[in-house]
Parts: C-alpha cells; sequence; structure tokens
C-alpha cells in the first residue's frame, strides 16, 4: 500500500510541474493581448483564476493520498 501511495504522489508532483511550467507558458499569458474575453473578464486573468483552481484540488487529492488511518487524537 505504501508504494502505491508513493506512486500517486509522484503522479500528483509531476502533474502540478507541470501546470507550474504552463502558468508561464504563452498558453496562459499571450503577449500583449487583453482582447479575448471570458465570461466579462480578461483571458489571462480568467486563466490564472483557473489554474489556481487546479492547484487547490490538487493540493486537495495530496491530502486525501496522505490521509493516515489512525489520528493522534
Amino acid at each position: 500500500m505504501k508504494t502505491k501511495r508513493n506512486k500517486l504522489l509522484v503522479v500528483i508532483d509531476i502533474l502540478a510541474v507541470l501546470l507550474f511550467a504552463a502558468t508561464f507558458s504563452p498558453f496562459v499569458i499571450p503577449a500583449g493581448e487583453i482582447d479575448p474575453f471570458i465570461f466579462g473578464v480578461s483571458y489571462t486573468m480568467f486563466t490564472g483564476l483557473l489554474v489556481s483552481v487546479l492547484f487547490v484540488i490538487l493540493a486537495f487529492l495530496v491530502s486525501l493520498v496522505n490521509k493516515e488511518i489512525e489520528h493522534a487524537d
């Protein structure tokens, strides 16, 4: 069971690093453009919010994987 948890953590870590790298790519931050709007919000702000939500989801998944069966209390 320990190795399965470690493999899941490695996969989540790789996803976090890829998401971090994508954050600074032209896909998220287009050079000198604010023209496209999604739901009345500029594209850069909308994708930044989406990236933040994805990081929160990844953090939640890490907390689920690291959940211990027995607690100290």
